[in-house]
């Protein structure tokens, strides 16, 4: 409840500019399918992720360059030349046994931006999910105060045609007033609360465009939601899939390989680079003879003595090993998150059955309430009770709801791939 005017005056200014925000926006309605291919399509930061990926391919190239040849020259002027040359040419560093390993280590850091685009991705969707459902919970909670401000404005008006003779007829009057008064005001709340989730969803989808929101197809969860029906296959199944579909088994696989490589290249360094040269020499003295000229070739290579990179090697062995420990620890992780994962689905999944047949339960007995209330078998009193209870029932069947469809979420989070999202699987 609320406990001051002011609160009520915060309340209605936030509705009046969330009404305004979301009037001067057009309103398209799209399901869940569709609305994870806009924000596949459309959303600003994949976008960005993209062209990293796009950086990243680039590496690859650079990481297969050949070294550029140097222009060298070495001309003599004065006496000096009478016993030596001037001489002009070319020399070519070559980088021995080093460029096709390393093209092999930006090659598998380009796998590894790809799969974090994919795991990316696969967590978008999620949010999305997620997002999408928070929208249509709050419409739900919406429907259900709209649904009892009816009832309580017929309250209202059956205590009102009441004779004013009978019995408690002013305190139901009165009763039923300040009733349908409070709920007005949770009314306005659960309002407020759908404009805040439906602007996190498209906060979420970050299209770069404002004059258009996207909202749910689907008006409530009251209906069938089908998204709800879903149906998964045994645990075992769903390990192996994670095993070795998940993003992060993959980019540990990549990551070791890429340590591989990288401890090879390191290795390599221990083999000489060489550098050829050669060019045209000359004497340019006045006293030579003018075709007194000729070729010559050098010849140059680096000797790793003073330092043979032992330091590089062992600290590329550690990444390896660190790589593959990593990989050990998140598989043992994984299974027994998996197993938490998997038993909370299936409780939550019979948590809805039974919440389901609670549900139509009380609907029956808040219709048996109302109609004993007006024919005078029941007091106001008991009505309401009934009616405070069946309100209760709505909140803990849409709380077992959300546990269900989150259950659902966490289990496709760890499994780290959304294999399990295509229809053909659930």
């Amino acid at each position: 409840m609320l406990k001051s005017p002011c609160m009520k005056r915060l309340i209605m200014l936030t509705l009046i500019v969330l009404s305004i925000n979301s009037a001067s926006a057009k309103v398209i309605n799209v399901d869940l399918d569709e609305m994870i291919t806009i924000g596949l399509e459309q959303n600003q930061d994949i976008k960005i992720k993209r062209l990293e990926l796009e950086a990243a391919e680039k590496d690859i190239k650079i990481a297969n360059r050949l070294q550029n040849p140097q222009l060298q020259s070495n001309v003599v002027i004065g006496n000096v030349a009478l016993g030596n040359c001037s001489q002009a040419g070319l020399a070519f560093p070559v980088e021995v046994l080093k460029r096709g390993i390393r093209k092999k280590v930006a090659a598998e850091a380009y796998n590894i931006k790809e799969i974090e685009l994919r795991q990316y991705e696969h967590n978008f969707k999620l949010q999305i999910m997620q997002a999408y459902f928070d929208v249509l919970y709050a419409k739900s909670v919406y429907k259900i105060q709209k649904d009892r401000l009816k009832l309580f404005e017929q309250l209202v008006q059956i205590t009102t045609d009441r004779p004013i003779d009978s019995a408690y007829y002013e305190i139901d009057n009165l009763k039923a007033d300040i009733q349908y008064a409070s709920q007005k005001i949770e009314v306005n709340r659960a309002k407020s609360e759908l404009l805040s989730k439906q602007f996190e969803l498209n906060k979420l989808l970050n299209i770069g465009n404002d004059t258009f929101m996207y909202d749910t197809a689907e008006s409530t969860l009251l209906s069938d939601w089908h998204f709800l029906n879903i149906k998964l296959p045994d645990y075992d199944f769903i390990e192996k899939v994670a095993l070795k579909f998940s993003y992060v088994v993959r980019i540990s696989d990549y990551n070791i390989k890429k340590s591989e490589y990288n401890l090879k290249l390191v290795e390599r360094n221990r083999v000489p680079d060489v550098n050829i040269a050669g060019g045209y020499a000359w004497q340019a003295h006045s006293n030579s003879p003018v075709n007194y000229g000729g070729g010559f070739v050098g010849f140059g290579m680096d000797i790793p003595i003073l330092y043979n990179y032992t330091p590089d090697i062992q600290k590329a062995e550690l990444f390896l090993d660190k790589n593959k420990a990593n990989k050990k620890v998140y598989e043992y992780q994984l299974k027994y998150a998996l197993k938490t994962d998997y038993n909370i689905f299936k409780y939550s999944a019979e948590n809805m059955e039974y919440s389901n047949q609670i549900l139509e339960d009380s609907k029956k007995i808040v219709k048996l309430s109302t109609d004993n209330y007006i024919k005078g078998k029941n007091s106001y009193s008991d009505l309401v009770i009934n009616e405070n209870a069946h309100q209760d029932i709505l909140a803990n069947y849409l709380t077992a709801m959300k546990r269900h469809f989150y259950s659902y979420l966490e289990l496709m989070q760890d499994i780290g791939h959304d294999i399990l999202i295509e229809d053909e699987l659930l």
